[in-house]
């Protein structure tokens, strides 16, 4: 999230099954998101776990940007990892920007204790970065749209977060071009990768979507239906359901009510007036 998305009604965010935000703190060494208190506060009041993505700017010293991201923070602890976003040039060279993304990862640990996240996409990171193992300590928030699996730069074998969408649509959020992510693991997994306690079953704040007990399912009641990448029939095709088929919802979007049953995988309940699944 960042300023772009305009004011957000955080409870209704939380409302709608999701579990985290990572709030834009910071471009550089000369910009602060004017939204990225509000933001913060919001989702964290909301019940979200919480970090900060940081532009990094090549053309400017790495030393000048970790100091004005942790200017933004203003002591403010997040839940996860914060993130490098990497994925401006300015026009530097591959080893300028290999150096100067090395060098704020390795700032941000040493001030944070934990290594960064760098966020990027293998369309940026191949052509300007320089391949190495050391990239693999740094776990990878990949952007990969329209696809069922993202594809990875050569220097990582997995994902820790995956960015399926930039044009999602989100309960609580007026902009219709929100980014969507997935992180790679359970609820209680992700909660352990925050350094939290997962609640115990017996815990009332375990009845809900994440709880394998209480995950809606639907039924499709249709011969055939198409999954797509995302919530709209202008989305491509990725794979497909027959009658009597189970899954499980993790979201619900569209003007015409399509739900999530997986990273990257939308299909319809209801399209055109016809109805396609069927609560179970």
């Amino acid at each position: 999230m960042s300023r772009w998305q305009g004011e957000i009604d955080w409870p209704r965010v939380a409302a709608g099954g999701y579990r985290f935000a990572i709030i834009r703190s910071s471009v550089g060494n000369y910009y602060t998101d004017p939204r990225f208190y509000e933001n913060w506060r919001g989702a964290l009041d909301a019940g979200l776990l919480v970090s900060a993505y940081h532009v990094v700017k090549p053309n400017q010293s790495a030393e000048s940007q970790v100091a004005r991201l942790f200017e933004a923070l203003e002591g403010r602890k997040p839940s996860l990892p914060l993130v490098i976003d990497v994925e401006v040039a300015d026009g530097q060279t591959k080893e300028t920007i290999t150096n100067v993304v090395r060098e704020c990862g390795q700032r941000i640990q040493q001030q944070e204790g934990r290594r960064p996240i760098i966020y990027t996409g293998k369309w940026f990171w191949d052509p300007n970065l320089f391949h190495s193992s050391e990239w693999a300590q740094f776990d990878l928030w990949i952007a990969h749209y329209g696809v069922q699996s993202p594809t990875l730069p050569p220097d990582w074998t997995n994902w820790r977060f995956w960015q399926y969408s930039e044009s999602g649509s989100v309960d609580g959020v007026s902009s219709r071009h929100t980014d969507l992510n997935w992180f790679n693991g359970t609820y209680d997994e992700l909660l352990s990768y925050a350094g939290k306690t997962p609640p115990q079953p017996d815990d009332e704040s375990t009845q809900d979507l994440t709880t394998p007990s209480k995950r809606l399912q639907a039924r499709v009641i249709s011969a055939f239906l198409r999954v797509r990448s995302g919530p709209g029939v202008q989305y491509d095709q990725v794979d497909e359901l027959r009658s009597g088929d189970v899954v499980e919802i993790t979201a619900i979007d569209g003007k015409e009510v399509w739900v999530s049953i997986g990273p990257g995988k939308w299909v319809a309940i209801v399209y055109s007036g016809e109805r396609y699944l069927k609560l179970e």
